[in-house]
């Protein structure tokens, strides 16, 4: 299927900012660097659904084409890229957000996360005929999608994180009617697929609407049979009524 919009380039400067265990002041800036997008609408003029894919840490937005085309549904696709390079692609968080504990990854994630929030309703003023609004992303991205759907669930009705630490706390109850898959390797050598299923069960006795599903034998990677459940999961839920 090929896009029936013209793809855009649009360049945000967002100044929003957050951190480790709450969400931004007044005046508050957002030191994190602009983000680029691009968007292209599958199926109709004016799809209704919003889909929001984040690439992983190295790779670029485009990795995400045969994918979301694959869909074969209606759905306008926003694709943003990492502000910073790196190897043949682009990534989201500074170079030491590894080193950092555990409350500085999430404190970067968050800057992101607002920005990206501040890039869906972006859109969403261009696009006014939107109706509901999916996020996902693999690994960096996934942590991304994550944080969408727990800071912003104002913005982001279904969410589908994968090989993602999961970070972050609840602040506020996410509404029942909302949808987040978390998909995982169980061979996963970045992230332990225990620590996944623990994660999720403690989000869950909170009252997160959180699911997980594990593939044997997949390692960081996204395989067959996790595309497919992915895909078929997005269909089911952008399409909804």
């Amino acid at each position: 299927m090929k896009p029936l919009v013209t793809t855009a380039l649009i360049l945000l400067t967002l100044l929003e900012a957050s951190c480790a265990t709450t969400l931004p002041g007044p005046g508050a800036v957002n030191t994190a660097p602009p983000l680029s997008y691009e968007t292209y609408a599958l199926g109709a003029e004016k799809p209704e659904a919003l889909l929001v894919a984040l690439h992983s840490s190295g790779s670029t937005p485009e990795s995400w084409d045969a994918s979301v085309k694959a869909l074969d549904i209606a759905v306008r696709v926003v694709l943003p890229r990492g502000s910073r390079p790196r190897r043949e692609g682009f990534t989201w968080f500074p170079e030491d957000h590894e080193k950092k504990d555990g409350a500085g990854k999430t404190a970067d994630v968050e800057r992101v996360a607002a920005q990206l929030a501040d890039l869906i309703r972006e859109v969403r003023r261009a696009h006014p005929e939107i109706r509901r609004v999916a996020v996902t992303g693999f690994s960096y991205g996934g942590d991304l999608a994550w944080m969408l759907a727990l800071r912003h669930p104002e913005l982001v009705e279904v969410a589908v994180p994968m090989g993602t630490r999961l970070l972050g706390e609840p602040a506020r109850s996410l509404p029942p009617a909302h949808r987040v898959l978390v998909l995982q390797g169980e061979e996963d050598a970045i992230i332990p697929v225990q620590q996944t299923l623990a994660r999720v069960a403690d989000l869950k006795a909170v009252g997160v609407p959180i699911d997980v599903r594990t593939y044997p034998g997949v390692g960081h990677d996204a395989a067959p049979q996790l595309v497919e459940d992915w895909q078929v999961f997005l269909r089911q839920v952008l399409q909804a009524p």
